[in-house]
C-alpha cells in the first residue's frame, strides 16, 4: 500500500471502484455512447454563454437554496452560465455520477457528500482541484476549517471543496423549556453532561406539555437517523472505526456504551421506542415534545411552521470532555475528464469559487457554510438559531474511512439492521455489536480483491 498524505489511503491493487470504471467504460462503449469524448468545450446556452453541466442531488428546500445561489452566480458571470441536472438523492446519484465519469460523459461539476469521497477519488473517477488556480481566486486551505479540508485530502491533492458542515445537532422550544425551568440564563439549554441528565431534561419538559414524549428522535427503520447519534457518542470516547483491513477494528466498551446511552434514551419514558422520523418531526411541529435530536436541514420547516426556536450542539455525555458529533459536507467535485477543455475547467474554478463566496443563503437551509470569510461576517452571526451550533464545524466527525460508507451507503443501512432490535429492547447490546461486526467484515471482505 502506498503511503498517503492525506486521512484516507490509496486502497493498493484493483479496487472495486476502479472494476467498477472499467465496467462502466466496457458497458458505455457497447452501447455506443462510451467513446464520445469528454474534452469537447462547453454548449452554448440561449444568450451565447457557455454552459457549465452541473449535476446535483440538492432538492426541496436546499435545492431552492442553491438555485437562488446560481441566479446570483449567473448574473456575476457573464462569460458562462450554469445548466442544473438535478437527481435523486442517494444510490441512484453516486451510481449514475460514477458510470459518467467511467463512460467519458462526465459533467463539468458535480456534489457528492464529503463522506463518499472515499469511494470516488482513489478509483480515479474524480480530478483534483488545482491549488494554484484557486489561490487566483482567494479559496485554498485557510478558507475551511481543518475537519473539511484534511477529509478532502489524497495523496497531498485536494479532491474537494466543501460548501458546508451539518453536524447532529438539538433543536428546541424555548417556551416549553423555559416552563420546564430547563433553560439557562441566557436562553440556552442547560448544561447536561450525561445520558441521565438528559432523561431529567425530558422529565421536566414532560411535566410541562403532559405529553408521552417530551423529547423526539426519530429511528424506527431509519439506519441513518441510528448512525448518526451512534456516531456522535461513539467520537465523543475519542474512537474510531478501522475498515481498511482485512477485519473490523472497534472499541467494543465505547460501542456497548454508546449503544445503552441510546437504549436507555429511547426506553419509553422521554423517548419513544417507536417513533419513525416523520413521526419525530411532527412531535416537535405540534408541540407534543420540547426538545428534538435530528439534522440541521430540518431548520426550514421548523422556521416556516413559526414556533420559537432555538438549537445546542450535543453535549459531551461520557466525561471523557471532547466535542464530538456526526457530520458530513456537501462539496464540489470535477468529475473525471480524459481531455477537459481547459478554458471550461477554468470557468468551473471561478464559478465555484463564486458560489462559495455567495454561499450566505445557505445558512439559511440550516447549513453552516464551509468558507469561513462567509462564516465570519455579521451576516451569518446574526443567523439564529444557526449561530449557536456553527461551532460544530470544527469538530464534525466524517463516517470512518472505506470505500462502502458514507451517506446514503449500504453501511449505515447495516448498522440500523443490526441495532434497532437492541434499541426497542428485543436484543442484548452485545449481540446486536456482534451482528454489526459480522455485517461489516462482509463489506471489507466484498471491498478487497484477492
Amino acid at each position: 500500500m502506498s503511503e498517503s498524505k492525506g486521512p484516507w489511503p490509496r486502497q493498493s491493487g484493483v479496487s472495486r471502484r476502479t472494476v467498477l470504471k472499467g465496467a462502466g467504460l466496457s458497458a458505455l462503449t457497447a452501447a455506443g455512447i462510451g467513446s464520445l469524448s469528454a474534452c469537447a468545450p462547453a454548449a452554448v446556452g440561449q444568450g451565447g454563454a457557455p454552459e457549465l453541466d452541473f449535476w446535483h442531488l440538492l432538492g426541496g428546500g436546499d435545492g431552492a437554496r442553491m438555485t437562488e445561489i446560481l441566479a446570483t452566480v449567473n448574473a456575476e458571470m457573464t462569460d458562462a452560465q450554469f445548466k442544473q441536472t438535478v437527481l435523486a438523492w442517494g444510490a441512484p446519484y453516486y451510481t449514475k455520477l460514477a458510470m459518467a465519469s467511467a463512460g467519458g460523459r462526465a459533467p463539468d461539476l458535480a456534489v457528492v457528500h464529503m463522506s463518499r469521497l472515499p469511494g470516488y477519488a482513489p478509483g480515479g473517477l474524480l480530478d483534483p482541484w488545482d491549488l494554484d488556480r484557486l489561490a487566483a481566486y482567494d479559496v485554498g486551505e485557510a478558507s475551511f476549517t481543518g475537519p473539511t479540508w484534511e477529509r478532502s485530502q489524497l495523496d497531498g491533492e485536494t479532491f474537494a471543496l466543501a460548501l458546508d458542515s451539518h453536524a447532529f445537532v438539538s433543536f428546541f422550544n424555548p417556551e416549553i423549556l423555559e416552563l420546564a425551568g430547563v433553560l439557562d440564563p441566557a436562553g440556552d439549554l442547560v448544561a447536561m453532561s450525561s445520558i441521565e441528565d438528559v432523561i431529567d431534561v425530558g422529565r421536566a419538559i414532560k411535566e410541562v406539555t403532559g405529553t408521552p414524549f417530551p423529547l423526539s428522535y426519530g429511528f424506527l427503520g431509519d439506519g441513518a437517523q441510528m448512525w448518526r447519534l451512534f456516531w456522535t457518542f461513539y467520537t465523543q470516547h475519542g474512537m474510531t472505526f478501522e475498515l481498511e483491513g482485512e477485519e473490523f477494528v472497534y472499541d467494543q466498551e465505547a460501542f456497548a456504551e454508546s449503544l445503552e446511552a441510546m437504549r436507555t434514551l429511547v426506553d419509553g419514558e422521554v423517548a419513544s421506542t417507536s417513533a419513525d422520523y416523520g413521526t419525530a418531526i411532527s412531535g416537535f411541529l405540534n408541540g407534543d415534545a420540547g426538545l428534538i435530536l435530528c439534522g440541521p436541514w430540518e431548520l426550514p420547516q421548523f422556521q416556516d411552521a413559526g414556533m420559537p426556536l432555538g438549537a445546542a450542539p450535543i453535549p459531551n455525555l461520557f466525561g471523557t470532555g471532547i466535542d464530538a458529533a456526526w457530520g458530513d459536507s456537501h462539496t464540489f467535485v470535477l468529475p473525471h475528464q480524459n481531455n477537459p477543455d481547459e478554458e471550461t475547467r477554468e470557468l468551473v474554478y471561478e464559478a465555484v469559487s463564486r458560489i462559495l463566496k455567495n454561499s450566505l443563503p445557505w445558512g439559511s437551509a440550516g447549513h453552516t457554510p464551509a468558507y469561513q470569510p462567509v462564516v465570519n461576517t455579521p451576516a451569518f452571526r446574526a443567523l439564529e438559531p444557526n449561530a449557536k451550533y456553527a461551532e460544530t464545524a470544527n469538530y464534525l466527525q466524517y463516517d470512518p474511512i472505506a470505500s462502502f460508507t458514507g451517506s446514503g451507503s449500504r453501511f449505515q443501512t447495516e448498522f440500523g439492521n443490526s441495532v434497532q432490535n437492541a434499541l426497542i429492547g428485543q436484543v442484548p447490546t452485545q449481540e446486536a455489536m456482534a451482528d454489526f461486526a459480522n455485517r461489516v467484515n462482509v463489506l471489507i471482505s466484498k471491498s478487497i480483491t484477492r
